[in-house]
């Protein structure tokens, strides 16, 4: 119970009080004065005086007790002005995302350090102007609001960060004057909606391209060997051979759409089997072998531990070893070497460097980078690096391998026949992994792509 209703009952209960024996006193001497035992003049001096006295100390009780309660002390309007701010700013503080509060005489009374990187504001200052936003657009919306009260919304970019838009909700703050009010300004981040949106178009626009190119081959083929080529069988061979290819080619986009699904679906669930990944690797490179060998080209595997435990799914572990390593087999020339490297460090800085930084000169990306955590496990960090000895990449083309379709034919020796799909699988099971995956090449030595993930410790015997 409050303290200021509990200090009114106390007020009532001494004033029932006070009543009830004042009015005893005064029917007591009206008795004594009807039965003769006061005289009327002194029965009513001292009725008047017994009244007198409760009222007065009814009075000065109620007076003290009110000087003693601190709760109904009003405090100063300095300080009320004061707690005020620091309740706004508070509430300002506490939001993860960059908010304002603009007051109902248009000043900027709270801003939070985000807020202040976007409008390139000062450290906070009472007074400062609503007008240092300098967005025309969100100020008339905030004068709407302040005047009509509700809530509004608009969309901002930022001259500095043309890439970068805001949206903006406006809502109105009622305060404790009757028709003043303030604006709570909350913006959110709409970049990563419009990143997602233009890789969805782009996702589209990329497949309907790839799938239409071996489509309009068939059909022409098939048009030819019913008209043109109708009376010409020995031409045959040749069209259904081609035909035969661009299905073929079909089917391997679709199959990658489908695992590269599959993959996307799961990202955000971490494995949870324990593999050994020296013993897989082994395995899936003796596969690649026949692969390499129709370029007669060879494959190395050089492994510096016995046994690397992970967690990871192998079925994915083994598929980012054939993306890379039938890759190195594409590009690089006929009867040349692919290396395949393995090896534990003791955090992620080292494998970083063991597995992407080897080559003095070379250009470099980064294409995924890990979870901050990383190099935390007790077991140090497990890495992998494919390189071979083909043309190379320009350095300009390195930050994009990765994403979906992306191909450098141009650049690795002329076209090659591929979805475009192959690293951006490896990335995904890489960020599936909450791994990293980087790439350093030589234009006319050769390319190396690494990957890397958490290990554990292995089983003792």
């Amino acid at each position: 119970m409050p303290v200021r209703r509990k200090l009114s009952d106390l007020e009532r209960r001494r004033r029932q009080d006070i009543i009830v024996l004042s009015a005893g006193g005064v029917i007591l001497v009206t008795v004594l004065a009807l039965t003769g035992a006061l005289g009327w003049l002194e029965g009513i001096s001292a009725a008047v005086l017994i009244a007198g006295g409760g009222l007065s100390y009814h009075a000065g009780v109620l007076a003290t007790t009110r000087v003693s309660q601190p709760v109904g002390k009003a405090p100063s309007s300095k300080s009320g002005k004061k707690a005020t701010r620091r309740a706004r700013q508070s509430l300002i503080d506490a939001l993860n995302q960059p908010a304002l509060i603009i007051d109902g005489s248009g000043q900027l009374v709270a801003y939070n350090a985000d807020a202040a990187h976007i409008f390139s504001l000062p450290a906070v200052r009472p007074g400062l102007s609503a007008s240092s936003l300098r967005h025309p657009e969100l100020l008339a919306h905030v004068d709407r609001v302040l005047t009509d009260g509700g809530q509004a919304t608009c969309e901002i970019a930022r001259s500095r960060e043309p890439d970068q838009t805001w949206l903006v909700t406006i809502t109105a703050l009622d305060e404790h004057k009757v028709g003043a009010r303030a604006a709570l300004i909350v913006m959110t981040d709409q970049a990563p909606v419009r990143r997602a949106e233009r890789a969805r178009v782009d996702f589209l626009a990329n497949a309907s391209h790839e799938l239409r190119t071996p489509l309009t081959s068939v059909s022409g083929f098939l048009e030819t060997m019913q008209g043109a080529a109708r009376d010409d069988p020995a031409s045959w061979p040749r069209f259904i051979q081609i035909m035969a290819d661009q299905t073929s080619h079909m089917q391997h986009l679709i199959t990658d759409l489908l695992s590269l699904s599959r993959i996307e679906l799961s990202e955000h669930q971490a494995p949870t089997t324990r593999i050994e990944l020296v013993g897989t690797a082994r395995d899936t490179l003796e596969a690649l072998r026949q692969l390499a060998g129709r370029k007669h080209q060879t494959i190395a595997f050089d492994s510096r531990e016995d046994e690397i435990a992970v967690i990871a799914a192998e079925g994915e572990m083994r598929q980012v070893i054939q993306n890379l390593v039938g890759n190195a087999v594409k590009f690089a020339p006929e009867g040349s070497e692919i290396e395949v490297t393995m090896g534990r460090s003791r955090d992620l800085e080292a494998a970083e460097a063991f597995a992407s930084r080897n080559w003095a000169g070379a250009g470099r990306a980064t294409l995924l980078s890990p979870s901050a955590t990383l190099d935390k496990g007790n077991g140090g960090v497990a890495w992998l690096r494919v390189r071979d000895h083909g043309p190379g990449i320009e350095r300009d083309y390195l930050p994009r391998l990765g994403e979906r379709f992306y191909r450098v034919d141009s650049s690795r020796g002329g076209p090659v026949e591929g979805t475009g799909l192959g690293l951006a699988i490896v990335k995904h099971i890489m960020a599936h992994h909450r791994g990293g995956m980087a790439v350093e090449s030589i234009e006319g030595e050769g390319t190396a792509f690494s990957v890397w993930l958490p290990a554990i410790h292995a089983r003792r015997p």
